[in-house]
């Protein structure tokens, strides 16, 4: 998460009253790694392009998974080869998680505009439901007590796969109920439709055979 810098204004973290993270505002894309011993002494100093990166660097010193004092030692006496690698280590993991969960979230919205129909059987009755691809959970369902009532009703659905999200758009707005009566009405208009043209496939399941034409 973003970290906000704590007062004064330049001072990000602070360990050992010796080393010290500190950052400009006028600046925020720059840290600093500072040495408070017999003057001040400026030990490492990082430009990040992103400012996602540095507030992951900036979040793990605070919390502790950069040890600020390790780091500042190593750094005085060797160099910022240490830091360097550690917080290149770090921006690189960071961007990784950011690109996965941005694809992540690409992914999710294009899921919603894929709706799929299902047709459980349950222990509590035969169900027809539309659901989004990767929801767990419908956004429509209807429950009968016998399959062939579900099954009826699905022989309809299932050929209005373009109108899925309208559908859905309906049930939102008006409610399930309401969607349930729109289907049924327009599942009769067909029926009587198709068995006026002799197509009907007869019995409970008029539309069995039919193509959705």
């Amino acid at each position: 998460m973003p970290f906000t810098p704590i007062a004064p204004a330049s001072l990000i973290h602070q360990a050992d009253g010796v080393f010290s993270i500190e950052m400009s505002k006028a600046d925020p894309h720059v840290m600093h790694l500072v040495m408070a011993w017999k003057g001040t002494r400026m030990l490492w100093t990082r430009h990040f392009g992103d400012l996602a990166d540095r507030d992951a660097v900036l979040g793990r010193f605070v919390n502790g998974g950069f040890d600020l004092v390790f780091l500042g030692r190593v750094t005085a006496i060797f160099g910022p080869t240490t830091i360097n690698a550690a917080v290149d280590k770090l921006v690189e993991e960071a961007s990784e998680s950011r690109r996965e969960a941005a694809e992540a979230a690409a992914r999710r919205q294009r899921d919603r505009h894929i709706i799929n129909l299902y047709a459980p059987n349950t222990k509590r009755g035969y169900k027809l439901e539309l659901r989004r691809k990767g929801e767990p959970d419908a956004e429509w369902s209807v429950r009968y007590d016998r399959a062939i009532e579900r099954d009826r009703l699905c022989d309809w659905v299932r050929w209005q796969v373009p109108r899925f999200a309208e559908f859905l758009k309906h049930a939102e707005k008006r409610g399930g109920e309401a969607l349930t009566r729109l289907l049924t009405d327009e599942m009769f208009e067909t029926e009587r439709r198709v068995k006026k043209e002799g197509r009907g496939a007869g019995g409970m399941r008029p539309l069995r055979m039919w193509r959705g034409d």
